[in-house]
């Protein structure tokens, strides 16, 4: 029994490791690799407790590569506000975009996007392990005896949602993409702050792979 929980234990580790993933990446090859002084971090979601989360991770780990980079969920708190974009004019919104960058001293914008997420609920069947033979044949009592000892897990629900990611690195300077990946992301409601290190983790290596960013 307890070989058997440690078996199932090991395989939930391993599959929760692999529940965000790099699907791909890309980066301009006429560039050499550039220092900046900051890099501004922005998460376009409404949902302020995960953009939060989100940019501090990336922020650290940058950090600890050697990047300085930036949270701007103070800096631009309306960034995933869809209807604002509507009500205000395109140049005024870009002259707004740019004051605050330049306030802020940003010499890079890395904008992460949610370009589509799937949610999905599905029902856990139970299991039960049985630790004595089936007494299809025996008597009540003896049968009793044998659903007494069988430890049974009860089924439930679940709700998991995939989420597909794009970061895009942008040089303030020329105002161009120098550097952009895709990531794809499953979690349940209780894991952003695990999934949030784990798709730092990601961007940050892939950036240094890449070779996008001089430390």
């Amino acid at each position: 029994m307890k070989n058997l929980l440690y078996v199932i234990g090991v395989f939930m580790l391993f599959t929760s490791c692999r529940s965000t993933e790099l699907i791909g990446s890309w980066k301009r090859e006429d560039i050499a690799p550039k220092s900046f002084k900051d890099v501004g971090i922005i998460v376009m979601t409404q949902n302020m407790s995960s953009r939060s989360i989100i940019e501090s991770d990336i922020a650290i780990i940058l950090a600890q590569k050697g990047i300085k980079a930036s949270p701007t969920f103070d800096i631009f708190p309306f960034a995933a506000k869809r209807e604002l974009f509507k009500e205000t004019d395109a140049e005024e919104m870009r002259q707004h975009v740019k004051e605050r960058v330049n306030k802020f001293g940003f010499e890079a914008l890395l904008i992460i996007t949610i370009l589509d997420q799937n949610t999905e609920t599905r029902y856990n069947q139970g299991s039960s392990f049985s630790f004595a033979y089936p007494a299809y044949q025996h008597n009540y009592y003896g049968y009793y005896q044998y659903a007494y000892a069988t430890v049974q897990a009860p089924g439930y629900y679940s709700t998991s949602t995939t989420y597909f990611i794009e970061s895009n690195l942008y040089d303030v300077a020329t105002e161009g993409l120098i550097w952009t990946a895709q990531t794809k992301t499953k979690r349940n409601a209780s894991s952003i702050h695990k999934e949030s290190q784990v798709f730092a983790n990601i961007i940050a290596q892939e950036i240094m792979k890449k070779q996008v960013i001089q430390p």
